[in-house]
């Protein structure tokens, strides 16, 4: 039996392998947390999860991890996988965090207050909730209204870091103004030169010369040196990459030359996995019949290839949100069209059997197979409904 940990991937903080640890951001994280907030902004691949999580690693913070993504725009589901992560959950002696069902709708920012009152007393002291991926959720959502209410009532031996690639949206002007927020930006994740020679040193004896040019090569970005490191390996050569600072087209480009530098046997798999949003590797090996699916996630893992990987029941690795887009892209020019509708129907139903209607309706809804979603939605209604998640129900619907 294949048991469902993808919501609990969610909620689990990323363990990092090989990361060399950037004692000069854990400096200035230090001095950030005399205020409530950190915010942590910068390109996709600049490092910033694997900062944090090397942090908190450290120093030894505990408190909550929670992956932001497109369902929490209905607070409801925020609120509700918020209590999942807390403290005690489970504990009836606890008071228990409350649900935001429609009566309390209208007056949201004060059912907001008294849930963070609850939440906030289970939490020890020195404790973090990290929001990753802040940038997911759509500005006009009221999730950030939700988020300015914790900042709010943070107490003070409590802090929050937010991961983002944009800046605090506009329900954060009062923190901003008020000096509560200490900012961490791109140029502060920018890769220093001896930082890049610590990472290529770690790799092997590399050339003063070299190191140089893969340094001026990725323009500080991290993810860019892990990428250019790969290829040299491969190659031994510094490939010369136009603009570095356009990071988008830069991660497209690395993409593409460690895609076409895969085994025929990755780079379909790679393909086919891309359907689905998280990945268990009993999961993928059903959807994409490889049967090396452990073995291949794990190696393009400890090569930071564009995974990450979460530890909870079971291991569950993510493609990066730009990779994962590359893939889909590749896919649809590679496969046939019923080939990926296939794999699609595949993944949809078994996420379904295992409990996850958010994961499987996402999928039904890119294939706009509206009577897989419509028998979803009269299955899960009432559930939802009872967890105040009516704002999730009439997306599915419209």
């Amino acid at each position: 039996m294949i048991r469902s940990s993808s919501n609990l991937a969610k909620l689990t903080r990323p363990r990092i392998f090989g990361a060399i640890p950037r004692e000069r951001l854990f400096a200035l994280l230090d001095e950030a947390r005399a205020r409530p907030v950190t915010w942590i902004s910068g390109p996709p691949g600049a490092g910033k999860t694997t900062l944090v999580a090397g942090y908190l690693d450290t120093r030894k913070v505990v408190g909550i991890w929670y992956q932001v993504d497109l369902g929490d725009g209905d607070p409801a589901s925020f609120f509700y996988y918020l209590g999942q992560a807390a403290p005690g959950h489970r504990r009836k002696s606890l008071q228990s965090l409350p649900v935001l069902t429609p009566e309390y709708l209208p007056d949201l920012a004060g059912f907001a207050r008294r849930y963070f009152r609850v939440l906030y007393a289970r939490l020890p002291v020195g404790a973090a909730i990290v929001l990753d991926n802040y940038q997911e959720v759509p500005v006009e959502s009221g999730f950030h209204q939700v988020v300015a209410v914790a900042v709010e009532e943070l107490p003070e031996n409590v802090g929050l870091i937010a991961i983002s690639r944009g800046s605090p949206p506009q329900q954060f002007a009062r923190p901003l103004a008020a000096r509560q927020i200490t900012m961490i930006e791109w140029d502060d994740l920018r890769l220093r030169l001896e930082e890049t020679r610590t990472i290529a040193s770690a790799e092997g004896a590399i050339q003063e010369r070299t190191v140089r040019r893969l340094h001026d090569q990725c323009g500080g970005w991290a993810g860019g040196l892990r990428l250019i490191l790969e290829e040299f390996r491969r190659i031994g050569v510094v490939s010369s990459v136009e603009h570095p600072q356009t990071l988008d087209g830069v991660f497209n480009y690395f993409a593409d030359q460690v895609f076409e530098a895969a085994p025929p046997e990755t780079q379909r798999f790679l393909l086919r996995s891309a359907v689905l949003p998280r990945m268990t590797p009993k999961v993928v090996q059903i959807v994409t019949d490889e049967p090396n699916t452990a073995k291949i996630l794990e190696d393009l893992y400890r090569r930071h290839l564009f995974v990450d990987r979460r530890v909870g029941e079971e291991l569950t690795y993510q493609y990066h949100a730009l990779f994962r887009a590359f893939l889909l892209a590749r896919a649809e020019e590679v496969l046939t069209k019923d080939e990926i509708s296939r794999l699609q129907r595949r993944a949809a139903a078994l996420l379904e059997s295992l409990g996850l209607p958010d994961d499987a309706v996402s999928i039904y809804l890119s294939t706009q197979d509206w009577d897989a979603v419509a028998l979803l939605i009269g299955m899960h209604a009432v559930r939802f409904l009872a967890q105040g998640r009516g704002q999730t129900l009439r997306e599915w619907i419209a």
